[in-house]
């Protein structure tokens, strides 16, 4: 007979148990390539449009998505979708207070970081990924707020 190796059960046992994680971790990044969700690119202010403490709507990632961009400093900028995670009423900024204010049903998020600070609104308001392309404001994405 030909030459034939011996392989314990405990040799055999951890190669299989190595293919296996191989297949699933490669089962896993097919699965979320596949559903990871492509933004588009889109110029939604420049620099100096809008004055400290001020805010632009508009619109992202489509065209029934209305958005709110924040001014609160000189060089600092952050947008949220301006629809209510409560039930999707849209929300209105008070910059003397510091928070995104949902008239619905009284709700309030932070202006700071989408936060829910009260109200019946179950999570925080999605952000929208922004970049400074020179003294274009560019929207790439959106992200869960904080603990969302």
């Amino acid at each position: 007979m030909g030459n034939r190796e011996n392989v314990s059960r405990r040799e055999f046992h951890r190669s299989w148990v190595a293919g296996f994680w191989a297949a699933a971790t490669s089962a896993c990044a097919v699965m979320l390539a596949r559903c990871a969700k492509t933004y588009p690119v889109k110029v939604v202010a420049h620099a100096g449009d809008i004055p400290v403490g001020g805010f632009k709507v508009f619109t992202y990632p489509t065209d029934d998505r209305p958005c709110i961009l924040l001014r609160p400093a000189e060089e600092s900028y952050i947008a949220f979708s301006r629809l209510c995670t409560h039930n999707s009423c849209p929300v209105h900024y008070r910059p003397q207070l510091d928070r995104l204010e949902c008239p619905c049903h009284q709700g309030a998020f932070s202006a700071v970081d989408g936060s829910v600070l009260y109200g019946p609104p179950p999570k925080p308001l999605p952000r929208v990924v922004l970049e400074r392309r020179g003294e274009d404001l560019v929207a790439t994405g959106m992200m869960a707020g904080p603990n969302g």
